[in-house]
């Protein structure tokens, strides 16, 4: 099959290895020139020009770009993004009304684009909140929860200083278990339903910045669940009104008997994607043609009970893109050597911001992007085991200055036991 990925700044660019691996003819093309490096000598160099209707199937690694895949669509089968899910995702407001129509319960929340009404709000209330910007180009990294009201008050205050935020949302805390439900929508009906538990903060006991990801734990239930059904499953009727077709996740939290939906990421979600692609018992990139053209993939059981991975990087991460913005001759990691990765073999591997070195069959070194290697991809009978597989794959590493969690599978294994015991992971049917 051939394949046309369209990526932004190449963070889908492993899945070019990866589809290729597996057999596919995969071409890509990168809007940002400074990402063009990215995976140099292990995959095609990126295309400057592109047909979509030459291909069989286009994919879109990121959200932002959905009127240019909605195009792209009338052409060729098309899956990873489209103007409803960069409303979904980078429209707050949009987000939480969508849950409500759909019948998915949201903490109580109301959006702001003045910082004194913002900081009335949370006198008023008198309780946790968490702060999360709404506005078109605004910094979502500002994303804040609050450890109690006068916490958020004086984060506010230091805020609206340091960066503009046009407008935002404030909504109440809630205390529980953070899990996400994804599953993969072809236009009339869900298919390879998956949870993650994701460990965001850059640093060991959940300190530090919001990266996004610094390691997680996926897996594939066989039938359906609580989880899915109350939270995720409810937006099908909405979703195929729309017309929407691709992957869906509803980041949210639980109690002992109640769920709340927080976030939408209707995209690739980097770790979270790779470690399914360990676990989806079919071929990627057939799978990725099925959901777009419509198709309904009969699916085993996974080929594992669990996939985990462990975000690794090298200083001066996380001080890049929209946490502190670094100019390229101030990445002191670019030229970092990478040993103990075969190039040749990374299914068990995502790998970021680097390239084969020039000249050379099987070096790596680090590129100057953002300072991320990768994570390993680790599966396993056991939420333990797939992390030791993780484990097991960074002791063979020889990276300078490497950094990464080391507490990412106690934190996902006492999460996981929390949902069990609640029954949240009950399957039904």
């Amino acid at each position: 099959m051939r394949i046309l990925l369209a990526s932004l700044n190449a963070d889908g660019a492993w899945f070019v290895w990866l589809l290729n691996h597996q057999g596919h003819q995969v071409d890509w093309t990168v809007g940002n020139d400074d990402c063009r490096h990215v995976l140099e000598g292990l995959i095609p160099t990126p295309l400057d020009h592109l047909d979509p209707a030459a291909y069989d199937l286009v994919v879109f690694d990121m959200s932002g770009n959905g009127a240019d895949a909605d195009e792209v669509r009338k052409v060729t089968p098309v899956i990873g993004a489209s103007a409803l899910a960069d409303k979904l995702e980078h429209d707050r407001e949009f987000g939480l009304e969508f849950m409500e129509r759909a019948g998915i319960p949201v903490p109580p929340w109301q959006v702001f684009d003045d910082v004194a009404d913002g900081i009335r709000y949370v006198r008023k209330v008198k309780k946790r909140v968490v702060f999360k910007p709404c506005g078109e180009g605004d910094d979502s990294s500002c994303t804040y929860v609050a450890k109690s009201p006068e916490d958020m008050e004086r984060y506010l205050e230091v805020l609206f200083k340091r960066i503009h935020v046009k407008r935002f949302v404030m909504q109440e805390f809630i205390a529980g278990t953070e899990v996400s439900t994804e599953a993969w929508f072809n236009g009339e009906e869900w298919f390879a339903l998956n949870h993650t538990l994701e460990e965001k903060k850059f640093m060991s006991g959940g300190i530090g910045p919001n990266t996004g990801c610094a390691g997680n734990l996926c897996w594939m239930p066989l039938r359906s669940n609580s989880l899915f059904e109350r939270g995720l499953m409810r937006a099908a009727p909405l979703l195929k009104e729309a017309g929407f077709v691709g992957m869906l996740d509803l980041n949210t939290i639980v109690t002992e008997g109640n769920l709340f939906g927080l976030e939408w990421t209707p995209r690739f979600g980097y770790e979270g994607t790779c470690n399914l692609t360990r676990l989806l018992p079919m071929d990627f990139g057939d799978f990725l043609y099925a959901m777009a053209a419509g198709g309904s993939p009969v699916l085993g059981p996974a080929k594992h009970p669990f996939a985990a991975t462990i975000r690794l990087s090298v200083p001066p991460y996380p001080t890049n893109g929209n946490l502190m913005k670094v100019a390229p001759s101030e990445k002191q990691f670019a030229g970092i050597p990478v040993s103990g990765l075969d190039p040749d073999n990374l299914e068990c591997w995502y790998v970021c911001d680097m390239r084969l070195v020039p000249g050379s069959e099987n070096e790596l070194e680090m590129i100057s992007k953002d300072g991320l290697v990768g994570a390993p991809i680790g599966v396993g009978d056991s939420v333990e085991q797939a992390f030791k597989e993780c484990q097991i794959a960074i002791d063979k590493l020889l990276i300078p200055d490497l950094q990464y969690r080391n507490d990412v599978a106690r934190c996902c294994s006492n999460r996981y036991e929390t949902l069990l015991s609640q029954g949240w992971l009950r399957t039904t049917g």
